[in-house]
């Protein structure tokens, strides 16, 4: 679970109504950007510092084939 101040939230819903943030989105939608392998690693690591739980007390998923 994450974890925000009442401050962090209301930044965040600002943010989120934000004519110039949906400019900027609509933006980057029309020019895909394409993530290294390592750089995706590089925003996991840093978003998981925001959450709470602690991963090893999930279950893992169990598939006969597991495709990336």
């Amino acid at each position: 679970m994450i974890t925000l101040t009442d401050e962090e939230k209301n930044e965040l819903l600002q943010d989120a109504l934000s004519n110039a943030r949906r400019a900027d989105f609509n933006q980057l939608s029309d020019q895909p950007l394409q993530l290294s392998a390592a750089a995706h690693i590089e925003f996991l690591t840093w978003a998981s510092g925001l959450s709470k739980e602690d991963p090893r007390s999930r279950e893992h998923p169990v598939e006969e084939i597991m495709l990336l």
